[in-house]
Formats: C-alpha cells, structure tokens, sequence
C-alpha cells in the first residue's frame, strides 16, 4: 500500500507566493518522514480563485524537499496540451527525480480553459486518445518514431528525450464517468479515482473498469491509486461537521467552473452539505475509522495507493497540518498492520 499526499491549490492571487512555497515544502518534508511516498500536483489554467503552479516545473522543485517520493502529475488537462511537449516535459521530471514521475491525465471540462486555448472542446477527446497514443510511440524506444494522425504528426529520428523509468512512466487516467473509466481501460495502466463518486460509485465505476479491461483481454490493471475526501477528528459526528465546513468554498469553485454540469448518478449529492451526502462521498471520524473504511476500501477494489488532501480552502496551515501528522502517526500504521495480517 502505498500513500500520496496532494500539493492542494488553497492560495489565490492575493497570496504571497513565498507562502505557497514554504508550506507546501513543509508539507512534502513531513509527509516523507511520516511514510508517504508520493507526491501529486494537478493542473488548471486562468484560475483566479485558486493558484495552480504548472505541475512539471512545480514537483520538479518540489522534489528536491522530498527525493524519495514518487511524483505525479494528477492531473494534466491532456486535451489542452501538445502531446509532444508534454511527453518531453514528463521525461525531464522522470530524469530530475531519478525515475520516479507518473503521468496522470485528464479531459478537462471547464469552458473558460478550452476558449482560451482556442480548441474547440467537442474534439477533446479525439484530441486526448490521439495525443496519448503519440505519447506512447514516443516513449516506445523505437529508433524511428512514425505517427500519422489526424491531428498530430510525427516521423523521423527518436527524441533524444526520453524516459529512464523502464519501460516508462505508468499511465494514470483520471474520470469521474463512466466512458472516462472504460478509456481508461483500454489505454491507461491504471484509473486514477478522483474524491467526487459515492462510495458507491466508487465500488460500480471500479466494476466497469475491470470489465472493460477484460473485454478487451488484457490483465487487471497496473494498480488502483484513489482520492477520497478525509477528515480525522475525535469523533464521525465532529468529522462530519468539519467536512462540511472544509468543503462548502472549494466545491463552490468547482460548481462555478462548471464540473458540476458534467457528473453522472455515480457522484449524487456532489456539492451538497447534507449528511448523508457527505457520508456517501467523506471518509469520516477517528483515526482507527478512516483506517477501517480505507482498509474496506483496499480490501475490496484493490486499491493500492491512497492519496489524502489535508490542505482546504480558509484551514489554517497549522491545522493541515495536524491532519498529516494524525494520518501519517495513526492512520499507516493501522493500514500497514492490517495488511500484513491480510497477507499471513
């Protein structure tokens, strides 16, 4: 079992930079000491309610805090980029953390992102399983690299640039849908589960990503690295409450970028602050209760790597802080100890 810690955008324009920085280097030192081994910084453009530093140059710098962890990109907006640059980008990150970046990708949905990069969004998905098969060739290790899309075109002499993680960078997709999840299936070593879905629709989406792969005969997958929502606190009814809190800005934001428009059945009562939409999609309560719906989590679906976000939007430093810790002290080492004991 492996545990991610997410490098959250909380500060807006308004904020000093140096502050970003220096808690979000506090964060990756922590998290390291404490039994982290991952790292993910995502991405999105022209926010002005939330900072976004560039996820490449950023866990690039970021790594340097931390130099064990893995580091991952989760996610890049695969539909607003050029597969070439991104495919060279992800292979400097491979080589400045020594063979330890992870690609996840993403359609993106926002309207404001696709205008102003001027891509029409009903393309984004030919734009994305195009540019992710380049991205593929690319990293091939072939000695002549031939691609011959409708969009992109590449034919001539390999890059030079390329991965050293063997035989590349693992491949995450993350979606929240049904149609993501089967893309996913067929083209990624891994669905990357985002916090939005039900427990439920966690269990149902995770269903549909291991038929999918079995329809088209290939092996279960590469892992099942999961984000869910989680607060730790003295008791499920006090958790619950700082959820709502905690999450009441930030999913604010996401209404207004528009994601909310493009959720399904599986992610019901998103935004809401009712409790039994917060208890269908947090994992809530003590230490010895996250650790118990987490392990649930592993036991049953396979997930193999857990990303938490402590930081929200308004929560004191501090107090993101003391998540980490109490996850890091309590919430491991249960995990770790009901797997082994899942293993004798």
């Amino acid at each position: 079992m492996k545990f991610g810690v997410l490098l959250t955008a909380v500060w807006g324009r308004q904020d000093a930079p140096a502050t970003q920085l220096a808690q979000h280097r506090e964060l990756v030192e922590t998290a390291e000491q404490l039994g982290f081994g991952l790292m993910v910084a995502g991405q999105h453009f022209l926010g002005n309610e939330l900072r976004y530093y560039q996820p490449v140059p950023y866990l690039t710098y970021m790594s340097r805090f931390a130099p064990k962890m893995e580091v991952a990109t989760g996610i890049v907006l695969m539909s607003l980029v050029n597969p070439v640059e991104l495919a060279e980008q992800i292979c400097t990150l491979d080589a400045c953390t020594d063979g330890k970046a992870i690609l996840g990708i993403g359609l993106g949905y926002a309207e404001h992102e696709f205008r102003a990069a001027g891509i029409p969004r009903e393309t984004r998905i030919k734009r994305f399983e195009e540019g992710l098969e380049l991205i593929k060739e690319l990293w091939s290790g072939k000695e002549h690299v031939t691609f011959d899309g409708d969009l992109f075109k590449v034919d001539g002499p390999a890059p030079s640039v390329v991965p050293i993680r063997n035989p590349r960078p693992p491949i995450w997709i993350g979606g929240q849908g049904e149609p993501a999840i089967r893309r996913a299936a067929r083209m990624a070593d891994a669905w990357y589960a985002p916090p939005f879905p039900t427990h439920e629709g966690l269990t149902r989406l995770r269903e549909v990503f291991l038929e999918e792969r079995a329809k088209h005969g290939m092996k279960p997958d590469g892992g099942f690295p999961v984000r869910r929502e989680l607060i730790i606190a003295g008791s499920r009814a006090e958790a619950r409450e700082l959820a709502k809190q905690r999450s009441a800005a930030r999913y604010d934001v996401y209404l207004k970028w528009g994601l909310g428009n493009r959720l399904d059945s599986d992610n019901a009562g998103f935004g809401s602050q009712a409790d039994e939409d917060i208890d269908a999609r947090f994992i809530l309560g003590t230490a010895e209760d996250c650790a118990e719906q987490l392990n649930d989590i592993r036991e049953k679906l396979g997930m193999d790597c857990f990303v938490f976000k402590p930081q929200w939007l308004g929560l004191p430093h501090a107090e993101a802080m003391k998540q980490v810790e109490l996850f890091g002290t309590k919430v491991i080492p249960l995990l770790n100890k009901a797997e082994a004991a899942a293993a004798i």
